[in-house]
């Protein structure tokens, strides 16, 4: 089974990476490819097509070099390159990697923007370590995020992932309607009218819901308060909603309080 694509930067310097470069604790210091899971079970797996094309021609991986493999769920295991031919290359699967991953897990649950600031979203939040993000339409979100926008995010998604040296893909939504998002005890909805300050709750947050740049309603603001979501803000400056999507799971990710 051919694992998908590894179109990751393994370091800044675009520089070959061989098997004893560096410190294998240090993510940026290897090359990281998404596979199936059942691949990361097997003693062999092979590469061909574009991924073969990536790694052996344009990263010239060669005999001994090694590979990090992650399935996109969590797991990730060494391997050595133990062929390589014109079309076709063998890695020789071995023991548990690290996994690269943060020790929270914070869900986004943003209102629908434009596909182009959707998509950085799902990148960052990729990058960062996120592992769900939900979409959703609110009295005052402007936009609609058609499938294929869907389709380019998941893209986005797993080159975020080889490119960072995660884990964990996340899985990403389809919109629904506020009123259909599972929200409850433990999540944040931004809301610049707030009293209370992001940072203090950013530690318990198990959930960030993000309105449109409109903002809540007042009703919706009631309505989320009823089912368990405290309200706080970011600060006094004005954020889009990708940027504050971002900034807050950056900071809930980190558990500070």
């Amino acid at each position: 089974m051919t694992p998908r694509s590894a179109r990751n930067a393994a370091c800044s310097t675009g520089s070959r990476i061989s098997s004893d470069a560096g410190s294998p604790d240090r993510p940026g210091l290897v090359i990281h490819l998404l596979a199936e899971a059942r691949d990361l079970a097997r003693e062999t797996v092979e590469v061909e097509g574009a991924d073969h094309r990536h790694l052996f021609r344009a990263r010239r991986l060669k005999v001994g070099d090694r590979v990090r493999l992650v399935d996109g769920r969590g797991a990730a295991r060494w391997s050595v390159v133990d062929e390589v031919t014109a079309r076709r290359a063998v890695l020789r699967v071995e023991g548990a990697a690290p996994v690269f991953e943060p020790a929270r897990r914070v869900a986004l649950f943003v209102s629908v923007v434009r596909a182009e600031r959707a998509s950085w979203l799902v990148e960052k939040a990729t990058e960062l370590g996120l592992r769900e993000l939900g979409w959703f339409v609110s009295e005052r979100t402007s936009r609609s995020l058609p499938e294929r926008a869907l389709e380019r995010q998941r893209r986005v998604a797993k080159s975020a992932l080889e490119q960072s040296g995660g884990s964990w893909l996340p899985e990403i939504a389809a919109p629904v309607p506020l009123g259909e998002v599972e929200i409850g005890a433990g999540s944040v909805a931004l809301h610049p009218g707030a009293a209370t300050q992001f940072m203090a709750v950013a530690g318990s947050a198990e959930a960030v819901v993000v309105g449109p740049e409109g903002g809540f309603s007042e009703r919706e603001i009631e309505e989320l308060a009823a089912r368990g979501a405290v309200t706080a803000h970011l600060g006094p400056r004005v954020l889009r909603t990708e940027t504050a999507a971002v900034a807050a799971l950056a900071v809930a990710l980190t558990g500070m309080a």
